[in-house]
């Protein structure tokens, strides 16, 4: 006999998740959150604060993102930063060195300055971008489900993309060479792609021009981010869910899920063995992670017969580089996209870096790789090779970084950090259990997209009020995807839950009034 009931459990704290579970909680509904082993976007070494991964805030102004931030009144808690920062992002290229800024005259100066051969294609790229963030900032205004499934999705969803017809949206074929005017290998295709490579959690082998218009459009107006970026957001996030009485408990998980008649209606908690009924499931975590919670996967096996099924191609490896303030060269962006000339048998070519301040003497600098899956699967010795590779890297762009240097760590490479004060070095055991190559996060490919080629996986599964909630339902579009699944997977349960939300907009009339 359960003991508990709560309306929605949410498994996994990752920002898609967090938000649906806030969203939910601001309605009304009792919401269960529970970690199911997510790590914090902040890791705490010694005396520092090191980021999981570099990342690029790139949903910042969208009108998902504020859509969010006014439902859950998050505004006075962002705090932003004074002065947007400039250049937007940099990008590194062999022989070129850019900054793409937000100012059109600037960033058009910038490029004339590089490849001055290329001026019209390169004009005309952007002209493109800019036609694709309106249209698409239009579409994603509405009260709409991506991807959508029912009939009335599907009608609410397809009227909108006829009202955008006018609009100059384009039915951009997922093949199409958006730089066609270019010569194959011109360094500007470099340019235009790094920000989809490594923001998109589609992997980049499949093509995508409308995922790459648009985050190369995002990556470029996201430079007056929050303050403390991904994890000042999922403080505030925790702190919004626990104000509107929603339960936190991000130590525990779920280890089997009850499925009565085709419909969840419970689950049974790890560490306290407790059982809790519930309406609504919600996994905000890697599908490959439900097949071990549920005794029946023939449902599951019914959803990938009809989309497929996600197939991880790449993980993402992080390297912390903490280093003095006064060895930071005053050029460096926050965000800058690196390319190396290739080499034969050298991992890790293409690196994402972002750097801030951590007090008034540090800074880290944070360097993301993509990792091809089969050569971890296949060659034991990659890994190892991988940190000595980002730190050439590092050097060859800032050559007075060994003078500086204090700290070299990374959480997903198995090994000690390197520290200037070997004290420092000690890990806790909770720490230690959540590093090493496990805890990579991935990017996929998936054998069916869907709608304008941004979704993947659907928010219903096969399993009644069994939802999914994670990154792999908008991996088109990255973060932004992600709070585009949160308020999809909120509004698919607000929906389900008429008579009470019409109810709870009585009660909220009065209260105000």
């Amino acid at each position: 006999m359960s003991k508990r009931y709560y309306d929605v459990v949410i498994l996994g704290a990752e920002l898609a998740p967090l938000t649906c579970a806030a969203l939910l909680a601001k309605r009304g509904f009792r919401v269960l959150v529970l970690g199911q082993g997510t790590p914090a976007p902040n890791y705490q070494l010694g005396p520092f604060q090191l980021p999981q991964r570099s990342f690029q805030e790139a949903f910042g102004h969208t009108p998902v993102c504020e859509r969010v931030i006014s439902e859950l009144g998050l505004g006075p808690g962002l705090k932003r930063p004074a002065h947007s920062h400039e250049p937007a992002f940099q990008v590194a290229v062999p022989g070129h060195r850019l900054d793409v800024s937000v100012d059109r005259a600037e960033l058009l100066r910038s490029f004339e300055r590089e490849f001055p051969e290329v001026r019209r294609p390169i004009e005309e790229f952007h002209e493109r971008v800019a036609r694709i963030m309106q249209d698409l900032d239009a579409l994603c205004t509405g009260e709409l489900v991506m991807p959508p499934e029912t009939f009335l999705e599907r009608q609410r969803f397809g009227k909108a993309r006829r009202a955008l017809t006018a609009l100059r949206l384009p039915r951009l074929p997922d093949d199409e060479d958006v730089l066609a005017d270019l010569p194959e290998g011109h360094r500007f295709r470099d340019v235009a792609a790094l920000p989809a490579r490594f923001e998109s959690g589609i992997d980049s082998a499949r093509s995508g021009a409308l995922r790459m218009l648009r985050l190369y459009g995002n990556c470029r107006r996201s430079n007056n981010t929050p303050v403390g970026g991904t994890a000042a957001f999922r403080e505030l996030l925790l702190q919004k869910i626990h104000a509107h009485s929603g339960q936190l408990r991000l130590d525990e998980r779920a280890v089997q899920l009850d499925v009565q008649r085709g419909e969840v209606a419970g689950l049974t908690l790890l560490n306290s063995n407790d059982e809790i009924a519930c309406g609504f499931v919600v996994v905000g975590t890697d599908i490959a992670q439900l097949p071990r919670w549920l005794s029946d996967r023939n449902a599951l096996e019914q959803l990938f017969e009809r989309v497929g099924e996600p197939m991880v191609r790449h993980y993402r490896y992080t390297l912390n580089v903490v280093l003095r303030t006064s060895g930071m060269p005053a050029g460096l962006g926050q965000n800058l996209y690196l390319v190396r000339e290739s080499e034969p048998n050298r991992p890790s070519q293409d690196l994402h870096i972002g750097s801030h301040r951590l007090d008034a003497q540090h800074s880290v600098i944070s360097a993301e790789a993509l990792l091809p899956a089969r050569k971890l699967e296949d060659e034991p010795s990659y890994l190892g090779g991988v940190r000595a590779s980002c730190l050439a890297a590092l050097h060859e762009l800032l050559p007075f970084l060994g003078q500086h240097l204090v700290l070299v760590d990374s959480p997903h490479d198995g090994r000690a950090p390197d520290y200037e004060h070997t004290q420092h070095a000690q890990l806790n055991p909770f720490q230690l259990a959540q590093r090493g190559p496990a805890h990579m996060p991935t990017v996929c490919s998936y054998p069916v997209l869907s709608h304008l080629e941004l979704c993947a996986l659907p928010i219903r599964t096969p399993i009644r009020r069994l939802l999914l909630c994670n990154s792999q339902v908008v991996p088109g579009l990255g973060s932004e995807g992600q709070l585009m699944a949160a308020c999809s997977a909120a509004r698919v349960i607000t929906w389900a839950d008429r008579g009470r939300s019409w109810m709870r907009r009585r009660l909220w009339t009065k209260v105000e009034t």
